[in-house]
């Protein structure tokens, strides 16, 4: 069940965010990583249901992996933003 969760905080929420919010309104790309760090921690905090959050972030080996998968989604989420700001930008070359 785990790995399942981490392909979707890992894998499946910075990707579909990045390709709705580039198809949506391209100038505001730049809000893909915030609301995929947001949507990831919404998935955690459902996942580890029966610890709550006070007990996530008193003990300090939660807290950390915590903090470092929440990082690692984030910057899996801003290579993919540039990656799509990259395309965006061809695009637009190749209209005019």
């Amino acid at each position: 069940m785990y790995w399942l969760n981490n392909a979707l905080i890992f894998g499946v929420i910075p990707v579909l965010t990045v390709i709705v919010v580039f198809v949506i309104q391209r100038k505001l790309l730049w809000t893909a990583p915030l609301i995929s760090t947001v949507l990831a921690f919404l998935c955690y905090l459902i996942t580890l249901a029966p610890i709550t959050i006070v007990e996530v972030f008193s003990n300090n080996e939660w807290r950390a992996f915590y903090i470092l998968a929440m990082l690692m989604q984030f910057g899996i989420t801003v290579v993919l933003t540039v990656v799509a700001y990259f395309v965006a930008y061809i695009l637009k070359r190749k209209e005019k």
